[in-house]
């Protein structure tokens, strides 16, 4: 069943944006589900054509959705319609996500490729490391602590400084600071080539 059926309370107001807004604010959370229901469409087309992997922008439209309720109380409304607002959001998170991979991107060209040995013999086969760099490092990320992999990636990749990088995992700016430099070393330990910038 539509959103719209829900609540007969909604009939007459499902393309007025204004007055469904106004019951989000009030704590009708299904009011937000019919808004939602009314512009994902429209978003998610937006969102496809600057990320044409499907459950690529399928995310980012999530983070559209999201975007409107952190900032309800700033959300801009033309002629009573919340769909211009959700767009220029839908733009600037499509950017936001091609700036970070392109980070990504860079962070991973840095690294050096991997030295293939030549394979003597079958018995020698499960000791050569021919796994690609960005394997390599995928892995290293994956065993360090949850903690210290979101330091790694929010400054490192993501491009934030280690204050907000400590702030948002909950740290001081010096717990959050001892933290990365040893998470650094454990890369540095079991990937000799590989190195990360150290975050301000």
């Amino acid at each position: 069943m539509s959103p719209i059926g829900w609540s007969g309370h909604y009939r007459g107001v499902e393309h007025d944006d204004r007055a469904l807004w106004d019951r989000v604010l009030s704590g009708d959370q299904r009011a937000f589900g019919v808004l939602f229901e009314q512009h994902r469409d429209r978003v998610f087309r937006v969102l496809l054509r600057s990320s044409p992997v499907t459950a690529d922008a399928e995310d980012l439209t999530a983070v559209v959705f999201l975007e409107l309720w952190r900032r309800r109380n700033s959300a801009r409304f033309v002629d009573r319609s919340l769909l211009p607002w959700l767009l220029v959001t839908a733009g600037n998170v499509a950017r936001n996500a091609a700036r970070s991979r392109r980070r990504y991107e860079r962070f991973l060209a840095a690294l050096p490729a991997p030295e293939v040995e030549p394979d003597f013999s079958p018995a020698v086969d499960e000791h050569l490391d021919t796994k690609p760099a960005t394997d390599a490092l995928n892995t290293a990320l994956a065993r360090l602590p949850a903690v210290d992999h979101a330091l790694i990636t929010l400054t490192a990749i993501e491009g934030f400084a280690l204050a907000e990088a400590a702030d948002a995992v909950g740290l001081t700016y010096g717990a959050a600071k001892t933290r990365l430099s040893r998470a650094r070393r454990r890369l540095r330990d079991s990937h000799p080539h590989f190195s990360v910038a150290e975050a301000t």
